[in-house]
């Protein structure tokens, strides 16, 4: 099985092939990417539309487009459309001020509203509300009809930008169980996403090999592409965040980590600070792999890596690879130039 793996693409190319063979897929991702912003941002002014007239009893501030599109790493037909509606109150009140409990009611009458005023759209189907989000797929993107899977949450605006705010987030989430905790995690959303947005053009370029990797390699369930965006950030980081890189060393030194996930413990103090970061991987007991949200510190977005066999399936795969024609001949160099 690993050896007909590896003879898939890119495992089965020489390296010095890879660059060209990236090029080919980006030229199919970027005539997609267009298109899928574009019918992204008809959902987005139909979002707004309805929400300002009598279809819906509240109204929307913005709505902030995340997953791969929004952060600038698309791989055709491979991506992740999440869609984050701020409402204004009183329909929808901040959760640092209300809690969670109350919270949870208001989120549910106003999905049920924007499930509803989905249906009205011509391009949208199999709409579910899931009572956390709304999952829907849009249809004819493009000339060549594409769909695409899209996550839409609604949340409050926690005003995150004032200092107090954000510690009264924090706290507020360090007091509550896992599946309330889900429940905050929208409010930093924008912050999540400038985090990965703002990475430079090669380290972007990277991701999008790794999420291909994954997507063909890696079993569905661990295909989620936010914990390897961060895991390649980190390692591109340990590297000496070159901003010229050579694509196969930095693909060989992102499999490297990820056979070796058990040593893996990050975090990044650009809204919490290091203190904070310790106390809550003390405070939950919290296994290596561990990669803290950059955006909140109670989030170990790996921990799905400690369940059951999922250590050992991402680490058979990420050897295979380390094993392929591409990667087997690699040096990795500092600064992988």
């Amino acid at each position: 099985m690993a050896y007909y793996r590896s003879q898939r693409k890119p495992l089965c190319l020489s390296p010095d092939k890879l660059e060209e063979w990236y090029n080919s897929l980006q030229e199919g991702t970027g005539s997609f990417n267009v298109h899928c912003r574009m019918a992204i941002d008809d959902v987005v002014t139909s979002i707004h539309r309805i929400c300002s007239s009598n279809l819906v009893p509240f109204d929307v501030d913005r709505v902030v487009k995340s997953g791969s599109l929004g952060k600038g790493t698309v791989v055709k037909d491979l991506s992740d459309v999440d869609l984050v509606a701020f409402v204004n109150p009183p329909h929808l009140q901040p959760i640092i001020d209300v809690g969670p409990q109350e919270y949870k009611k208001q989120l549910a009458e106003v999905l049920k509203d924007m499930a509803r005023a989905l249906g009205q759209l011509q391009n949208v189907r199999s709409i579910d509300n899931k009572g956390f989000l709304i999952t829907f797929k849009l249809i004819n993107i493009g000339p060549r009809s594409g769909s695409v899977s899209i996550d839409l949450m609604a949340t409050a605006d926690c005003h995150l930008g004032v200092a107090d705010n954000v510690k009264k987030l924090f706290d507020a989430m360090l007091r509550q169980q896992r599946s309330d905790r889900l429940y905050y995690s929208p409010a930093v959303i924008e912050n999540q996403l400038a985090f990965v947005k703002g990475q430079p053009t090669a380290v972007k370029a990277l991701i999008r090999l790794v999420k291909y990797w994954s997507y063909e390699f890696l079993p569905k369930g661990l295909q989620k592409s936010y914990k390897l965006e961060l895991i390649t950030i980190h390692c591109w980081e340990s590297a000496g965040r070159p901003l010229r890189l050579d694509k196969a060393q930095g693909l060989r030194a992102v499999m490297l980590m990820l056979s070796n996930l058990s040593q893996l413990r990050v975090y990044w103090t650009l809204h919490y600070d290091a203190m904070r970061a310790e106390d809550v991987i003390t405070r939950f007991q919290m296994r290596r792999p561990i990669v803290l949200d950059p955006s909140e510190p109670t989030d170990n977005v790996c921990s799905l890596y400690t369940e059951g066999d999922n250590m050992r399936l991402v680490r058979s795969a990420a050897q295979s690879a380390l094993q392929s024609r591409l990667l087997q001949g690699v040096q990795v160099r500092q600064g992988w130039n």
